[in-house]
């Protein structure tokens, strides 16, 4: 629309603007459809394979289910350090398993329970946390005078 090094005046704007209105309306909002015709029962139809599967739910078919995950995540709480690098040193475990192995070794060399605490929660879920709350009422009494 306007060069980096040119002086931007108001007309300027107003013409570029005024231009770019009379472009866009001489642009043919309703299209001719004369040509087509509407997909009716019995035909055959148009996208035989149905809309395409979205990437997560295609994976789902090949992945892990919540409670597969759940027990992976419990079974490697249970292996001890060599067991871990084992897991990381070998090349054949999944990537879910790599992750799970990596976090807890570099947990357990920081002398971080983060990861296990994390690993925790998303297997078993958060304990319960009871609150007590106590509420005071107070009234209110409003008068007007409006005269």
């Amino acid at each position: 629309m306007f060069e980096k090094q040119q002086f931007v005046t108001l007309p300027t704007i107003i013409s570029e603007l005024f231009f770019s209105y009379h472009k866009l309306k001489q642009m043919n909002i309703n299209p001719k459809t004369d040509h087509l015709t509407p997909w009716q029962r019995g035909m055959v139809s148009p996208n035989p394979a149905g809309r395409p599967q979205k990437f997560i739910t295609s994976l789902k078919k090949q992945g892990y289910t919540q409670s597969q995950v759940n027990d992976i995540i419990l079974v490697m709480l249970t292996l001890d350090e060599t067991e871990l690098s084992d897991i990381v040193n070998t090349g054949t475990a999944t990537i879910l398993e790599l992750t799970i192995a990596r976090a807890l070794l570099n947990g357990a060399k920081k002398g971080s329970l983060y990861a296990i605490e994390s690993l925790l929660n998303r297997a078993i879920g958060l304990p319960r946390v009871t609150q007590e709350v106590s509420i005071e009422a107070k009234h209110i009494l409003l008068t007007m005078d409006l005269g």
